[in-house]
């Protein structure tokens, strides 16, 4: 929440999952981003209200194309309105695409007038396509530019999630710098095991929102990962 001219005015947060529904991602894999969404939704009402502020989610999948599935380059969905359905896997990886697809979305007219800096969170099991690698890179660093302007200073917080056999080099080339644990170190968390998947989006994307919101330093500080035991519960529901 911001005073502007005398006037009260919630500041504008933008999320954004690009989701990774490529073949390997078959069998639990899919199945369990699939469940973790409802569970995120509701997660981030709760923060929203809580730090009033207005949170916009955008979505996309990405396989052989990148599809938007939640918002568009112009406007993200407000938290409580996101409805969701599920995702099928088929063709290849073609991370650069989903990163280019996002980027059109970050830039000051498309974010709000009072817009935090946003998070962009990729979710992957895989290696981006052999012949797509080089504009994979180009894409990093076109997002990487975005809304810095004259600064020089990266405004958009990139952090991924790799599943199971995941190209590590790959995501520390996507992922920004920051804090966990108090170490200063690649935003990458790691899910060993697909029935983990749910709880890590869940953890990540709730903690990476709230350092936005509260942190006044130019790095992220995402703290101690603890996703504990159990975070689903039956209510979860996406109409």
């Amino acid at each position: 929440m911001a005073v502007r001219d005398g006037i009260i005015t919630k500041d504008e947060l933008n999320l954004a999952l690009l989701l990774d529904n490529s073949y390997s991602m078959v069998n639990g894999r899919i199945g369990q981003l699939n469940s973790a969404i409802p569970t995120v939704k509701n997660s981030l009402i709760k923060v929203a209200k809580e730090n009033n502020v207005d949170l916009k989610l955008r979505i996309i999948a990405f396989s052989d194309d990148a599809k938007w599935i939640v918002g568009t380059p112009e406007e993200g969905v407000d938290i409580e309105a996101v409805t969701w359905k599920d995702l099928s896997v088929v063709g290849g990886t073609a991370t650069n695409k989903a990163i280019r697809e996002i980027n059109k979305s970050l830039s000051k007219k498309h974010l709000g007038a009072h817009a935090l800096p946003p998070v962009v969170i990729l979710v992957t099991d895989g290696n981006c396509n052999r012949e797509d690698h080089a504009d994979y890179l180009k894409a990093i660093e076109e997002m990487k530019k975005k809304l810095a302007g004259n600064t020089g200073k990266e405004k958009v917080t990139r952090i991924a999630i790799g599943v199971e056999g995941y190209n590590r080099k790959e995501l520390e080339e996507f992922a920004s710098i920051g804090r966990i644990a108090d170490e200063e170190v690649p935003l990458i968390f790691d899910v060993d095991k697909a029935t983990d998947l749910g709880k890590v989006i869940n953890w990540v994307a709730v903690t990476s929102i709230l350092s936005s919101i509260t942190e006044e330093d130019d790095i992220i500080d995402l703290g101690d990962p603890d996703w504990g035991d159990d975070d689903t519960d039956e209510d979860d529901t996406i109409a």
